[in-house]
């Protein structure tokens, strides 16, 4: 094994090979067991890669840096055993899959899960339109104490408003305050509105805000089969 049987390998797996390389590539794999073996560790380790990590911008370039790094599989003028070549890869691997798990750059669940929109009703001209024309732009600056006193305004004058009240409930949330936050989800969760199944999810996510992760899967499993928002819900439970 050489530079130059490892750029092979890296082609091989990134599809970069004409059909003239892989008929070559293919026979060599068969005739010569130690190159065979090698594939083999390769493809172990990229497949380790893509079932332990979460995706993630950085992903690709953690595992490119894994294929660069691939002279650190070789001492000093010999090639390394095959055994510690394994040995080699397989601690790559495991340092790669604990720098994405506790990588700073990784979003948070809350975060995953969070809406970071308030979609604005269609404008009809009327105060109660305006109103809500104006805290959809003030979520969707993340003005959210602000989103909060027109939501509060609204609901003042319309109580039974549950887009006004949904979206309080979000605006809770996201300005840091899950305990007022519950009371306007929950109340849609009580209701037949659209958003009744959201208000079920959004609850979760106040608990899990708090790292209350009991409460936060009694939540998610209140959301039916047949209701929109079911697969990221179990999702969500997946992760926990």
């Amino acid at each position: 094994m050489n530079d130059i049987d490892y750029e092979l390998i890296e082609h091989y797996f990134s599809g970069q090979m004409t059909p003239e390389e892989l008929a070559a590539f293919e026979n060599r794999r068969q005739a010569d067991p130690e190159f065979r073996e090698i594939v083999a560790t390769w493809s172990d380790v990229s497949n380790t890669l893509r079932q332990s990590l979460q995706a993630d911008p950085q992903r690709e370039a953690l595992i490119q840096t894994l294929q660069s790094n691939r002279y650190q599989f070789r001492e000093k003028n010999k090639i390394v055993s095959i055994r510690r070549f394994m040995a080699a890869a397989a601690s790559v691997a495991v340092l790669i899959a604990a720098l994405m798990y506790w990588s700073p750059w990784k979003k948070d669940l809350y975060s995953q899960y969070a809406i970071e929109e308030m979609i604005s009703p269609a404008e009809r001209g009327t105060v109660k339109d305006s109103l809500a024309q104006q805290a959809a732009e003030q979520f969707n600056h993340r003005h959210y104490k602000a989103a909060i006193v027109t939501l509060d305004k609204l609901l003042a004058d319309q109580p039974g408003d549950a887009y006004a009240r949904y979206y309080r409930g979000l605006s809770y949330l996201e300005d840091d305050q899950p305990g007022k936050a519950r009371p306007d989800l929950e109340a849609i969760y009580d209701g037949e509105s659209v958003f009744k199944y959201e208000g079920a999810f959004f609850v979760a996510l106040s608990y899990l805000k708090e790292k209350n992760i009991a409460k936060c899967k009694e939540w998610l499993q209140k959301i039916p089969e047949n209701a929109e928002n079911y697969d990221k819900a179990q999702e969500l439970l997946g992760d926990l």
